[in-house]
């Protein structure tokens, strides 16, 4: 047993003297990767699936765990255009692409919560053409910081068109809705409070 233990370390390093690490090269993969994201016409790409990338042409060795070597260069900073999320996710983004000034890239989970909307509410925004997504590979949703917060206000905006409508019937009718719900929220001030402010603006 101890003489066959002894005989596959032998064969595990003579191995390693005849194949050695191939030590990534940092230069070698920005560059590629920034290619590999040009030709596909993609805005980045994920760590996970960047490694992929690098062993299928031979940049990285399958045999040397390349995930966990790509890992170690986003964390160092060697690898342009890397970005690591608040959950650790690693994506690094073609910034040849992406407008100047980019801000913050953000993940669907995240927008949904910070616009308190469903993730399914902005699936719907994205395949409607109201929101862009940023092309990361179909298993990444992400967005631009920007691309929301000018999403949102359009919606903002939307939802007080639909409020206090131009037609003067309409705004009759949405005039006399809140005359009623201040009747029953006489014990709320800060819901009068807000419904006062309403009226005001719909008789201006």
């Amino acid at each position: 047993m101890r003489g066959e233990v002894s005989h596959r370390i032998h064969l595990n390093l003579l191995f390693l003297l005849l194949h050695p690490l191939r030590m990534p090269d940092a230069g070698t993969i920005s560059s590629f990767l920034e290619k590999k994201l040009s030709s596909l016409k993609r805005d980045g790409v994920s760590a996970v699936e960047a490694a992929r990338w690098l062993v299928a042409e031979n940049i990285l060795s399958g045999e040397t765990q390349p995930l966990k070597h790509l890992r170690t260069l986003l964390r160092a900073g060697k690898i342009k255009g890397a970005y690591q999320f608040p959950n650790k996710r690693w994506v690094i983004i073609n910034r040849p692409r992406l407008p100047d000034g980019i801000q913050r890239v953000v993940p669907i989970k995240e927008a949904a919560v910070n616009l308190r909307v469903s993730e399914a509410s902005l699936r719907n925004a994205v395949a409607e053409g109201t929101l862009k997504t940023l092309n990361f590979g179909s298993a990444l949703l992400l967005f631009l910081e920007d691309d929301l917060k000018r999403y949102h206000s359009d919606h903002i905006e939307r939802s007080f068109r639909l409020m206090f409508p131009e037609d003067k019937k309409q705004k009759k009718t949405e005039v006399n809705r809140l005359k009623r719900q201040l009747y029953y929220l006489r014990s709320d001030v800060r819901l009068i409070a807000e419904r006062i402010e309403e009226l005001i603006r719909l008789l201006e």
